[in-house]
């Protein structure tokens, strides 16, 4: 009896529905997606990296009123927000591609305004609060593409509230399956 009263109130409660979170528990194989992205990257001093990007159909699975439903991700990757780097070669500093997600909507058109620069990727700090909680704050910084001349690239962060803006340049020539990037 005890379960048949659980049983209906979970599917009358809005956050979340007894459906999903079955359906959640069961297992489904990733469709890999025909063909590769291969980015290639050229630096002045004659160093050259590669990152070949393979996507994959996964099913996105959770507890969640708004369902579950069929993503596309970078093979390797735990879900389809996350990105892949090339590092560069100054300090810390990485080149951010785009996801599967957006490799795919774009259908290859790919521009440097789908580039972004990271630095200090993985930093992060962890504090505790007088409560006891613990705050976790990314120490990195994200710079977005503002323009390009020849293979000099200007990339930007803050410029809002009260953070200043800061603008750094790096030089190398990017190219996505072979095609320069601009």
């Amino acid at each position: 009896m005890r379960f048949l009263v659980l049983f209906f109130v979970s599917m009358f409660i809005s956050s979340c529905g007894i459906i999903e979170c079955v359906d959640s528990q069961f297992e489904r194989e990733p469709i890999p997606i025909k063909g590769e992205s291969l980015f290639e990257v050229a630096f002045p001093s004659g160093v050259t990296k590669s990152h070949s990007i393979k996507c994959e159909k996964y099913y996105d699975a959770i507890c969640a009123e708004r369902g579950n439903s069929w993503k596309i991700r970078e093979v390797g990757k735990k879900s389809s927000h996350k990105r892949s780097h090339i590092p560069v070669v100054t300090d810390g500093y990485e080149i951010e591609l785009p996801n599967c997600r957006q490799l795919k909507d774009t259908n290859s058109k790919i521009t440097m305004n789908d580039i972004s620069i990271v630095w200090n990727k993985d930093g992060s700090e962890t504090k505790q609060t007088n409560e006891g909680t613990v705050v976790t704050s990314w120490l990195g910084k994200s710079y977005y593409y503002v323009s390009s001349k020849n293979d000099i690239h200007r990339f930007k962060t803050g410029g809002y509230r009260d953070v200043p803006q800061e603008i750094v340049e790096f030089e190398f020539n990017l190219k996505l399956n072979g095609i320069s990037l601009k």
